[in-house]
């Protein structure tokens, strides 16, 4: 693993809701098709779902049990609680003002060169790649 890969990949934005954001940031699917759909209607399904902007845009193949969407006023206070240098903390709150969502892409997430393909979105800006630990170790 690349010392990049190693380091938590930190996203801002500003959404109208943390579900909004939700839409961009998480694995979206479709309504299964029920028992009436055709096999050539089902493989159609599979080869649209899931759809998911934020993996899409980046062009990097992620683990989304490993990305994190925060809102709410103390999401600064969770994104502390893993930097291990509070000047980081700093620097985002100050160089992204505007944002009210955090997105958080832990390096199991990251697959192969991903972390070195990490790149702002349509919707999201790239803070960078941090050191990090894992609250309460």
């Amino acid at each position: 693993m690349s010392d990049e890969a190693a380091k938590l990949h930190i996203f801002v934005g500003k959404f109208t809701s943390r579900e909004d954001a939700c839409q961009h940031t998480e694995e979206q699917w479709e309504p299964e098709p029920d028992e009436s759909a055709t096999d050539e209607d089902y493989a159609a399904w599979e080869d649209r779902n899931p759809i998911w902007p934020f993996s899409d845009e980046l062009g990097v193949w992620l683990d989304h049990d490993f990305i994190e969407t925060i809102d709410g006023s103390d999401r600064y206070d969770y994104l502390n609680s893993y930097l291990t240098n509070p000047d980081d903390l700093v620097h985002i709150r100050t160089t992204y003002p505007d944002s009210n969502i955090v997105v958080l892409v832990f390096p199991d997430a990251i697959d192969g060169s991903g972390a070195n393909q990490m790149k702002s979105t349509s919707r999201l800006q790239y803070c960078g790649a941090f050191p990090f630990e894992w609250p309460g170790r």
